[in-house]
């Protein structure tokens, strides 16, 4: 018992202890991934309650007893079919996806390497296996390179995040499909946070980074669709065989309860109205530049310019104050500490999305002027 009343006490005396707040819809929300506003959409809630008087509210089984509908069919051969891939398989959520493929993709003597800021489902399926981990520091793609060129490795994975979910920047596709290439390795990419808000369609940052005709006999890529396009789930998309050995090895996906077709026909809606989205994402990049453009201190401010706007703040108790700030006024912003980002390095994980308006963007740029240049 000690030891755990010894953790938590660690917690709070560093400032680190994380509460769950029960969602009140009053605020002013700053922390969701609904980039484009998509959460509450009518035609994806039509498309849900239509699914649920057709299928039912559940799949009644796993994917391969009798729980697969064509839903999840269609769901896998949409998204593999615009991002230029064979195959696809869907997943109750990213995080089930990422620790599934790496657990039973990797084996003794792989080398992976990954990019330190890679998220935390990444690390807890590669560390699942006992595979040799090499972490390049954040986008320093020469260290990358020195590490590949020495190793001995039959089988090689570089990782990425397309877009960094704490610090809001993206990774250079081309470049690290060009090591892939050279280097005979494999290429993994998450682009749990470029799905809907890069790219012409918003088909994600390979679209943005013009790589959607590359080569991708050796590239794993994951979309979910939790975050703008706003239902639940993922799907990992990669050559035929590799995602045929998910589907055959994966205790994740063998062995649960598959997704409701009704979420499966929501992802789908969802897919249709990000492709023809153009508007929603004109909006979000506005209320971007908007919000950026209030913050009179702009050296709190990182050189990114997408939905994630993290103001540092590099102090516990501050950050934390600061959240209770905004909170009295009717906005949420997550106060985001260690572990999720490293020690010093706290922040608050401000996200716009599309359907905010200017009246909600002069409000917090408002308070966070005023708590920033107040803060001594």
């Amino acid at each position: 018992m000690n030891e755990f009343h010894h953790y938590l006490a660690e917690l709070r005396k560093k400032n680190l202890y994380r509460y769950r707040v029960d969602r009140e819809d009053q605020w002013i929300n700053f922390s969701d991934n609904d980039y484009l506003g998509l959460r509450k959409n009518k035609l994806i809630s039509e498309a849900l309650k239509q699914s649920i008087d057709q299928h039912g509210n559940g799949s009644g089984a796993s994917h391969l007893i009798s729980g697969h509908f064509l839903s999840h069919s269609k769901v896998e051969e949409k998204i593999a079919g615009i991002l230029g891939f064979e195959k696809s398989l869907f997943f109750h959520s990213g995080y089930i996806a990422n620790a599934a493929f790496f657990k039973n993709f990797l084996k003794k003597g792989d080398d992976v390497f990954l990019d330190k800021l890679c998220h935390a489902s990444i690390y807890d399926g590669i560390l699942s296996v006992d595979a040799n981990l090499i972490r390049y520091p954040h986008l320093n793609y020469q260290y990358l390179e020195k590490k590949l060129k020495t190793s001995k490795a039959s089988k090689k994975i570089i990782v990425t995040d397309s877009v960094f979910s704490m610090d809001g920047d993206c990774a250079l596709l081309k470049d690290l499909m060009a090591l892939s290439s050279q280097y005979n390795a494999y290429l993994f990419i998450d682009d749990a946070h470029g799905f809907g808000v890069y790219g012409d369609h918003g088909l994600g940052v390979m679209e943005e980074q013009n790589c959607l005709n590359f080569n991708k006999s050796r590239i794993i890529h994951l979309t979910t669709f939790g975050k703008a396009a706003g239902v639940s789930g993922a799907a990992l998309c990669g050559p035929e065989h590799i995602i045929e050995f998910i589907k055959q090895k994966s205790r994740e996906y063998i062995y649960t309860t598959a997704t409701p077709p009704y979420i499966a026909d929501g992802v789908l809606t969802a897919i249709d109205l990000i492709i023809h989205g153009n508007h929603l994402r004109d909006q979000l990049k506005q209320n971007i530049v908007y919000f950026r453009g209030l913050i009179r201190n702009q050296d709190y401010l990182s050189n990114v310019h997408g939905p994630i706007q993290p103001i540092m703040i590099n102090n516990n108790l501050k950050v934390i104050s600061y959240q209770e700030a905004l909170k009295a006024i009717g906005i949420h912003v997550a106060a985001v500490r260690a572990p999720t980002v490293p020690l010093n390095s706290s922040r608050l994980r401000v996200t716009i999305r599309a359907d905010h308006t200017q009246e909600d963007i002069r409000l917090l740029a408002s308070q966070l002027n005023y708590t920033l240049e107040n803060e001594h």
